[in-house]
């Protein structure tokens, strides 16, 4: 079956880290870490809440390790970089699973969001009759 991966449009979500880093372990049984395939830098597993028009999912993703990612603390606000989604699907004893894989190049420090402007928060005021 062909892989396929999909770069998610982020434009207008927030991401606040849920979770710290953990090593992502690619056999739990024999304590083998899991690596990147390109670099060899171990890779961590974070939950992310992102947030996108008053909606929120919680989703995990593998970044590989990096001295930013392991300075970021739950509760921080981020960006991911580079986040390509991959849609997976198996079958095990006539039971299907499925669910998307979530994999960054690198996870830093998003900038605060600046607060609303007076002027945008304008209320209506009531008309004469």
């Amino acid at each position: 079956m062909a892989r396929i991966t999909i770069r998610p449009d982020l434009t207008g979500t927030s991401h606040l880290l849920a979770t710290p880093a953990a090593v992502k372990m690619a056999d739990a049984a024999t304590g083998q870490v899991a690596t990147d395939r390109e670099s060899g830098a171990t890779l961590y597993t974070v939950q992310l809440l992102e947030t996108y028009e008053g909606t929120a999912q919680l989703i995990k993703v593998t970044v590989p390790e990096s001295e930013a990612l392991l300075s970021l603390t739950p509760g921080s606000m981020v960006r991911p970089v580079g986040l390509i989604a991959t849609p997976w699907a198996n079958l095990f004893n006539g039971q299907v699973s499925s669910g998307v894989a979530y994999r960054a190049e690198a996870l830093v420090a998003a900038p605060p969001a600046a607060p609303a402007s007076k002027s945008a928060a304008k209320t209506a005021e009531p008309v004469a009759s």
